[in-house]
């Protein structure tokens, strides 16, 4: 994880420095629907600004990240009887990046926006936002009676608390952090230090740490 020495949190500008260098060898592994095994955030809140997915869904991924989720599902389930992984948010295009940066920037202001949201480069088939590759997704964990866990701040809340290596929550809250990020990175996720519920396999975040290419790209 690179950390800000000031603030021990970390430098979103130098990591998307680092991205940016990242090939893309594209693999060619297609769009797949999540299934019915995972939980998902309904009604999904981008759908119900008219963000424009055109034929596909929130719930798209590509097929190895599913098969990968579904590993850690498994891993989850052995360690907490009933628990399920629940899908915020996985594919999204090009164009709904560009609506959500839209509207966030109106919300909360562009300093923000900017924090939380990838860029869409000048160049964006050489550092495509993690999303639009398919190798991307936002997700929590639900209990056996179908109640999300406390991370310590929503999906999407755009605090400090937010970043993946904040500390200063309830045990309660690491407890449940930990636990969603050891059944993730069982599975060879790696998770976004700017955000806890961002997961990446495959795309430019996830080659960072595995000083590897990406194997996916936009699509």
């Amino acid at each position: 994880m690179l950390l800000d020495s000031k603030k021990n949190l970390l430098n979103i500008n130098t990591y998307r420095d680092l991205k940016k260098k990242v090939s893309i060898k594209e693999c060619g592994q297609k769009l797949v629907e999540l299934s019915n095994d995972f939980a998902r955030f309904s009604p999904h809140p981008y759908l119900h600004v008219d963000a424009p997915y055109g034929s596909k869904s929130p719930f798209f991924v590509r097929e190895e990240l599913l098969t990968r989720l579904h590993v850690a599902q498994r891993k989850l389930n052995s360690l907490k009887s009933g628990y399920k992984l629940k899908i915020f948010d996985a594919y999204r295009p090009l164009a709904v990046q560009k609506y959500m940066i839209e509207y966030d920037t109106a919300r909360y202001g562009l300093k923000i926006a900017q924090k939380f949201w990838s860029p869409i480069s000048e160049k964006v088939e050489l550092n495509p936002p993690p999303h639009s590759t398919g190798g991307a997704l936002d997700l929590s964990i639900i209990d056996a009676k179908g109640l999300e866990l406390d991370m310590g701040t929503k999906i999407d809340e755009f605090v400090e608390a937010s970043y993946s290596d904040f500390n200063d929550l309830s045990s309660t809250c690491r407890d449940n952090r930990a636990l969603l990020l050891e059944v993730m990175n069982g599975a060879g996720f790696t998770q976004l230090p700017t955000e806890w519920w961002h997961f990446s396999f495959g795309d430019q975040i996830w080659a960072i740490e595995h000083n590897s290419y990406a194997k996916y790209g936009l699509i």
